[in-house]
């Protein structure tokens, strides 16, 4: 048999749920404290995204603009060259450029009667200098340069930290190249370079 006590606990535990279900004054609370972890995780996954995508766009500008630079002196010297090595640095700010992180090679190119590109001369920030095997070179067809053309092959690689976290895979390299034929003359020519 129930006794009295254990019934009249049933029927206040029966009421309480009632109540506790009826009661809607802490649902917002718990709403918000459901949700919000997943909006919070949302918006500093778009801001990250948004970092990246700015640094690879600034990658590909300054890419561009050091190899117009370039293409637009008829002859380069190394106080030139350290001056567009500077101007990129200074293309990527509010990124961080110190060390290795960023790396700039400007080569021109020249097309053989042969039909191969021979590299003229080179010159890397933080990279090492093209030669005619590397495949940078040897892709260069005459659809690209005509037989005793030349261009000024400008490359950039950038290796990405995020500021925010761990939304991009550690070692995320942004790069890009461009290709610019020389404005004043055939070739730029870089006679102090080694």
């Amino acid at each position: 048999m129930i006794s009295l006590r254990r019934l009249n606990r049933l029927v206040t535990l029966k009421a309480f749920g009632k109540r506790f279900a009826g009661d809607g004054k802490g649902v917002s609370a718990i709403e918000f404290a459901l949700v919000a972890p997943v909006l919070i995780l949302l918006y500093l996954g778009m801001a990250e995204l948004t970092l990246g995508m700015m640094a690879a766009r600034r990658v590909s500008h300054l890419a561009a603009t050091v190899g117009d630079l370039a293409a637009q002196s008829q002859t380069l010297t190394p106080t030139n060259i350290t001056d567009l090595w500077a101007i990129g640095a200074n293309m990527l700010d509010p990124f961080p450029t110190s060390g290795t992180s960023l790396r700039i090679r400007l080569t021109s190119v020249t097309m053989q009667s042969t039909k191969k590109a021979t590299v003229d001369w080179s010159e890397p920030s933080n990279w090492t200098k093209h030669t005619n095997t590397d495949k940078a070179i040897t892709d260069i067809t005459t659809d690209q340069i005509a037989v005793g053309e030349s261009l000024i092959l400008t490359e950039v690689e950038y290796d990405y930290d995020s500021p925010i976290g761990n939304f991009f895979k550690t070692g995320t390299v942004f790069k890009d190249a461009f290709m610019h034929h020389p404005r004043n003359g055939s070739e730029v020519t870089c006679p102090l370079c080694p």
